[in-house]
């Protein structure tokens, strides 16, 4: 039912939480015309959605579970991922051993029923990301793909599709810097404190709070939408309200090594019969992920040295592959799952359901404040459809239908690459092809603001696992999109530090451009290097 006060208010919508549901959820109201503001009490997507395995997938798992309706809406959503941000899409071949012939016959039913709940899989989307047709390899193919895969019983292997998502957390902000660009507000390091609700129940004060000079300011909305992840039931206890949903923290990590196979993943059987990924990417490895039940309170999270050490302990036995010690460990990363469980099933986070849930408080004396729990990456665009579109009923006016399903991200709008670096050469003629083509790849059509940056020469940075960047890249993030850390710029919004390390000449170039834009005196940037450096520190 559509609310009616007269009263005055900041914002219709204030979204608490920046990872990537709070993000689609400010992208969907943007288009339709919702007066809409983000908070992020760290940076953009530094939770949940800078720690997945980078991959954009329907879930092929899940038909064990008989989750046939997931499966089909997260096959859906990859394929509207594909259309609206072709550039952050790059399809990627995966490998799964077989070892018996009733793991065979499983395994061919399962490839089966996603090849048929993925009929249109290719439909309206341009030829870059095309997702071809699942097939069997032989022994002596898996073999020669994988010489150091154990042998015993080996009979062969399936090899399907689905998409590597290169940098979410970029990608996550582009949603919002997409929204931004069309009127929707957005501010990071900003926390929501206190929420009251307004006499007459007509809308929420909410307090928030500048993490960086601890100033405290509140704002008036109609509604709220908690898009916080792990934090959610956090955010519910300071509105004072109890959800009959179980918010269950599932903890994950991975490490980023050398270079280990070829251009697909391989998927692994681990001892406690759980999934383990070997995925090649960017010119290094990513190895993961664990599903353990976490059960401190999020702000505590951190990777031990015991998980990656166990996690390498798993890849040496499971894929046979040269001993992978700490010190092969370049990078590594966790994060929480948010999941939603019965009370009482706590055992097993690996087997719970990715569903989401949004529900609405109005039942419980909180009309406008809704939540948006558990899901996954993939089906985030989906769930923040139905957020709005309870928002939408419930808002005074009238507002349009959903668009996100088509309507492209700043980088993608273009037909193909190919089309694409033709009309980047001829904007910037005196630019060589490899720059051209790297940066389309990077940012799609967003690559025409980078390159408005130009620097008439051909400056770069080598990154750890051999990519080059671009000093018009480091000006343009710098300037434009909200940076107010080094380790932002590294480990989010470019991503050019999370291969690895950078070249000590390239770290200190990148780190120079960056504190020219931010005005940065040296004992500043003493501080930031500093601060990047004790991310790669294993305690």
């Amino acid at each position: 039912m559509k609310q009616n006060s007269k009263s005055s208010f900041d914002y219709d919508t204030l979204v608490i939480g920046g990872g990537i549901t709070g993000a689609c959820v400010l992208w969907d109201s943007s288009l339709r015309g919702i007066k809409t503001l983000l908070v992020e009490k760290n940076d953009f997507a530094s939770g949940t959605s800078q720690a997945t395995s980078k991959l954009i997938h329907g879930g092929l798992r899940y038909l064990k579970n008989f989750e046939i309706g997931l499966v089909r809406e997260s096959l859906r959503e990859r394929r509207t991922l594909a259309q609206i941000s072709p550039h952050a899409m790059k399809t990627l071949g995966f490998v799964v051993p077989v070892y018996s012939t009733m793991e065979s016959f499983m395994l061919r039913a399962g490839m089966e029923m996603y090849d048929k709940l993925s009929w249109d899989r290719n439909h309206e989307i341009n030829e870059d990301v095309i997702i071809p047709k699942y097939s069997l390899w032989n022994y002596e193919q898996t073999v020669h793909q994988f010489p150091k895969i154990p042998r015993d019983k080996l009979r062969g292997a399936f090899l399907y599709y689905d998409y590597a998502n290169v940098n979410p957390e970029r990608h996550t902000s582009e949603f919002i810097f997409s929204a931004l660009a069309n009127g929707a507000e957005a501010r990071n390091y900003t926390q929501a404190g206190k929420i009251e609700i307004l006499p007459g129940k007509v809308g929420y004060r909410v307090e928030l709070i500048d993490q960086l000079t601890q100033k405290i300011s509140s704002i008036q909305v109609r509604t709220v939408v908690n898009a916080s992840g792990p934090w959610a039931d956090v955010i519910e206890s300071q509105l004072g309200v109890t959800s009959e949903k179980h918010l269950v923290r599932s903890k994950g990590i991975h490490v980023v090594v050398r270079k280990l196979s070829n251009e697909d993943c391989i998927v692994l059987k681990k001892r406690d019969k759980s999934h383990l990924f070997v995925i090649p990417w960017r010119g290094k490895t990513i190895i993961g992920t664990t599903d353990t039940v976490y059960e401190e309170h999020p702000d505590k999270f951190r990777v031990t040295k015991l998980e990656i050490q166990n996690l390498l302990d798993e890849v040496n036995h499971t894929f046979g592959y040269t001993k992978l010690n700490l010190q092969d460990v370049d990078f590594y990363y966790g994060g929480m799952r948010p999941l939603v469980e019965d009370p009482t099933e706590k055992s097993s986070t690996y087997n719970a359901s990715r569903k989401s849930e949004v529900l609405d408080y109005a039942e419980h004396g909180f009309p406008g404040f809704y939540s948006a729990l558990g899901g996954k990456y993939t089906t985030s665009r989906a769930v923040a459809e139905l957020v709005v579109d309870q928002l939408a009923a419930y808002l005074p006016g009238n507002y349009s239908i959903c668009k996100t399903n088509h309507e492209p991200l700043l980088g993608g709008k273009y037909s193909d690459q190919a089309s694409l670096c033709k009309d980047l050469q001829k904007k910037f003629p005196k630019l060589n092809g490899e720059k051209i083509e790297v940066l389309a790849q990077r940012y799609g059509s967003y690559a025409f603001d980078i390159l408005k940056e130009i620097q008439n020469n051909e400056t770069y940075f080598t990154l750890s696992g051999g990519e080059k960047f671009y000093s018009e890249e480091v000006l343009a993030i710098a300037k434009k999109e909200a940076i107010q850390f080094a380790s932002d710029f590294f480990f989010r919004r470019s991503g050019v530090g999370v291969p690895g390390l950078p070249e000590p000449k390239s770290l200190e170039g990148i780190l120079s451009l960056i504190a020219k834009v931010k005005k940065w005196t040296p004992a500043r940037v003493k501080q930031e290097r500093t601060q990047i450096l004790s991310r790669y520190k294993i305690q």
